[in-house]
């Protein structure tokens, strides 16, 4: 069964002629910004309406063309998304938030893909309030949360209620024994273990907001030590770290990395017998989120050098900040994340343009929706076909953080 008011096979071929829509990811970078075609005079007219295509319209058909994409991968039999055959609670709360979110705003009377979806969602929560299918207890509750919240909402008010207060429960505090002068203090991870990394609470305040936690309240001051701790900043992070026989200090470029004195773009040796951490894009993007969660005005020094380093860094590109002397496709790694973390932080900012190094205005929507469009495959689909690490070869997840990117982005394009 079709999803209401999804595309017809005329109106895909329309998309496509139209929208420039090409393969999955790859293209060799470019740092010239991404004109917005669709705005430009000139620009074509849609031959179903005879109106112009504007990239708005565009961005809409784009996610009709992958929320399409991700109905025909519902397995009705299980009630969800699947991962290696199994349905997965945390793929399905992100496949959810994607449909919920979308112009059309699908819910549960739009079909069993959203019903079944829902009850199996809802069928995992446990008495602490957590909502998992038996592992990483934290990330998937922070993703079906969301779900619950935006696909569901009252009548799942109980369940919502609940896991909110498991979330705020779980971060590493006093609680858990942890004083605040620990490394981990104020941190969540994945909640397998006591080891938080800044992806996993950058989920975890997404699923807070979500859910009605103020931004300032306790839970996302207590994050501030963490997200500190998270930054290249040796005013505020001073931490000094003995891994694997490497010393590890804090760098001064401002950006995000990891968890404390780690970083998924390695390390940067700094001539002294010390190392500090390579900060990079997805996670500068995340810590830029939490401090806004927290409350911290613009013109905090935190946030204004965050907002430096994007600016130094500022691409659709590539997930900047990896080494790409040692391996040239090492930036297209975590690439549908970037998106996602970076369009859901710019939001929080409040900020149409970001004026890059060489003061260039960059009007992130505008660039971000026009290379989404031109990495979706002809089957609606987006995936990272370039570097599949953290399951971005699956096309499913790839797809939703896309989507979910373009639904951001649309708020703001005409």
């Amino acid at each position: 069964m079709t999803p209401r008011g999804l595309l017809s096979i005329s109106m895909v071929a329309a998309a496509l002629l139209l929208g420039g829509c090409g393969g999955g990811g790859g293209d060799t970078p470019s740092e010239s910004p991404s004109a917005p075609s669709g705005e430009q005079a000139g620009a074509p007219l849609d031959p179903r309406t005879g109106a112009p295509v504007t990239l708005g319209n565009r961005v809409k058909e784009a996610i009709d063309r992958g929320l399409h994409y991700l109905h025909d991968r519902f397995d009705l039999e299980q009630g969800g998304w699947t991962v290696e055959g199994r349905v997965d609670a945390g793929i399905t709360g992100l496949v959810l938030q994607a449909f919920a979110r979308s112009p059309r705003k699908y819910r549960a009377a739009d079909g069993p893909f959203m019903e079944k979806s829902l009850q199996y969602l809802a069928s995992l929560a446990r008495p602490d309030g957590s909502i998992h299918d038996g592992e990483l207890a934290n990330y998937k509750t922070s993703a079906v949360l969301q779900a619950l919240v935006y696909a569901g909402g009252d009548r799942y008010r109980e369940l919502i209620d609940k896991a909110r207060e498991y979330l705020v429960h779980s971060q590493l505090d006093e609680g858990e024994g942890f004083s605040e002068d620990h490394k981990f203090y104020g941190g969540a991870g994945y909640g397998g273990d006591r080891r938080p990394d800044i992806s996993n609470l950058s989920l975890w305040v997404d699923g807070l907001l979500a859910a009605g936690q103020p931004r300032g309240s306790e839970p996302f001051q207590r994050a501030l030590r963490f997200l500190e701790r998270c930054q290249n900043d040796s005013e505020v992070n001073t931490g000094r770290h003995e891994i694997e026989g490497k010393v590890i200090v804090s760098g001064d470029d401002g950006g995000g990395v990891y968890a404390p004195g780690e970083s998924k773009a390695g390390l940067e040796d700094r001539g002294d017998g010390t190392f500090s951490p390579r900060s990079y894009g997805s996670m500068t993007y995340a810590l830029l989120k939490g401090y806004i969660a927290a409350d911290l005005k613009p013109d905090d020094p935190r946030v204004q050098r965050a907002l430096a380093w994007i600016a130094r860094n500022f691409t659709l590109e590539e997930n900047p900040g990896f080494d790409r002397n040692t391996d040239p496709k090492a930036g297209l790694q975590g690439l549908y994340y970037y998106y996602y973390t970076m369009a859901k932080a710019l939001d929080l900012h409040g900020e149409e343009v970001v004026k890059d190094v060489r003061g260039r205005e960059r009007r992130w929507r505008e660039e971000m929706a026009t290379r989404l469009l031109e990495l979706q495959g002809a089957d609606g689909s987006w995936v990272n076909r370039d570097s599949p690490r953290w399951w971005e070869g699956m096309p499913v997840l790839a797809t939703a953080y896309a989507v979910l990117a373009l639904e951001i982005c649309r708020t703001g394009l005409k």
